[in-house]
């Protein structure tokens, strides 16, 4: 007779109305993504003038330290809810501006950066938060849901009413949100808040498996960032779609991405990460280039589909591993760190994209112009996962979870101390 099966652990009310305000705040996120690249578009056809709007919205990612700092200072659920506001507050004049006609090319660069300054602490707050309402042994999970609500939040929807209205839901949902979600004290005085940036990136770059994730997540979205730049000419001027197909278009990553949350928490336990690792970066490079030489609608859909899952199960499988290997008084620093590194390439990656599509055109035409930021990403990419094979083997990753810090505290309570250093891995 077979042992009766163990139900796996709840994912909690406190995680339910972590992953509602992950929806409703990202909602307003698909404006950024969405319309205000195609908005540019209408006004200008200049590939660095896209770029740049492109640029602005990730800008705010390399003050994204501040943010991790102050996350480890003040309760974490109320930081989100400021994030929600001020996101809330932006859109509602973005939309005033829109509907008058007075949103030139320099308002929606400033819309992007101020919405861009809220993302940064919003998301980088969330991924703090979510192992104090989540077990440990469900992070996959509850990281791929989480996931998979916010891409759809990011892509399937983006109007700006419906942006503006469901951002300032998000903060309702984070005020239900009950428990103490302030970070463990520091043995000791706190430091400064300088001190404490300083005290984040050191923990990281002694960490030599995130540091590693950290310097080719740079690479990676460098890389990224110069295939999305100049999409929405891409998809205009050489695929021929219109606004509502760019829309559709959009959408081909987010499809693959909630496919993967699906199923990635199970691949997890089949498949090594050092082999996922890679294969996701192996997967982004071969789609960008298939995109850039095939130049057909059906190729786009087919390759994003593709790009969007394995970058889920890459996002799943990273972030799971910092939330358990950081300690918690770190974990919003760290966090910001990882991510300053990992995201501050993008606003490089995006006007080098404008730059080198407006230099080729008068030798290639319009067409492989526009094309030369895909193959381009498409060639480091491949350059990458190779890198990632070698060095970010599944040995490596497993010893650095082996050696992480006790275990993380997951129901809105502080739990013992743990060791403030990081093993050498």
């Amino acid at each position: 007779m077979d042992a009766p099966r163990t139900a796996p652990p709840a994912l909690g009310p406190g995680y339910a109305r972590l992953l509602g305000a992950g929806l409703l705040g990202n909602l307003g996120d698909g404006i950024a993504l969405v319309a205000l690249p195609w908005y540019t578009a209408t006004l200008t056809g200049d590939p660095v003038a896209v770029a740049v709007v492109a640029a602005a919205g990730r800008l705010p990612w390399l003050g994204a330290l501040v943010a991790g700092a102050v996350g480890d200072r003040v309760d974490r659920r109320r930081l989100m809810v400021a994030a929600g506001t001020g996101k809330a507050a932006v859109l509602l004049a973005l939309t005033a501006l829109v509907a008058a006609g007075a949103a030139t090319v320099p308002v929606v660069v400033a819309a992007a950066l101020l919405v861009g300054v809220c993302e940064v602490f919003f998301d980088n707050t969330a991924q703090a938060v979510m192992p104090m309402v989540v077990p440990r042994e469900r992070l996959e999970r509850a990281n791929g849901v989480l996931w998979s609500v916010e891409e759809i939040a990011n892509r399937f929807v983006g109007a700006p009413v419906a942006g503006v209205l469901l951002a300032a839901g998000a903060v309702g949902v984070l005020l239900a949100l009950r428990g103490d979600f302030a970070p463990a004290p520091a043995p000791g005085s706190a430091p400064s808040l300088w001190s404490g940036v300083g005290e984040g990136l050191r923990w990281l770059w002694r960490h030599r498996v995130l540091r590693t994730l950290a310097v080719l997540l740079a690479l990676s979205n460098f890389a990224a960032a110069m295939n999305l730049a100049v999409l929405v000419l891409f998809a205009r001027d050489v695929l021929g779609v219109g606004a509502a197909g760019y829309g559709l278009l959009m959408t081909a990553v987010s499809a693959g991405m909630v496919l993967g949350a699906q199923v990635v928490h199970r691949l997890v336990a089949l498949v090594p990460p050092g082999a996922a690792l890679a294969a996701a970066l192996a997967v982004q490079g071969g789609g960008y280039l298939l995109v850039g030489l095939a130049q057909q609608v059906w190729v786009f859909a087919v390759c994003f589909v593709a790009v969007g899952f394995f970058t889920m199960w890459w996002n799943v499988l990273t972030v799971s591993l910092r939330q358990r290997i950081v300690p918690d008084r770190l974990l919003s620093r760290v966090l910001a760190a990882y991510r300053t590194v990992g995201w501050g390439t993008v606003p490089v990656g995006a006007l080098a994209a404008g730059a080198l599509a407006a230099g080729l055109e008068p030798a290639v035409g319009r067409v492989w112009a526009l094309s030369a930021p895909l193959l381009a990403a498409g060639a480091l990419s491949l350059v990458l996962a190779a890198a990632s094979a070698a060095v970010l083997t599944t040995r490596a990753v497993r010893a650095a979870e082996a050696a992480a810090p006790g275990q993380r505290r997951s129901t809105g309570s502080h739990s013992s101390p743990e060791a403030v250093d990081p093993p050498s891995s």
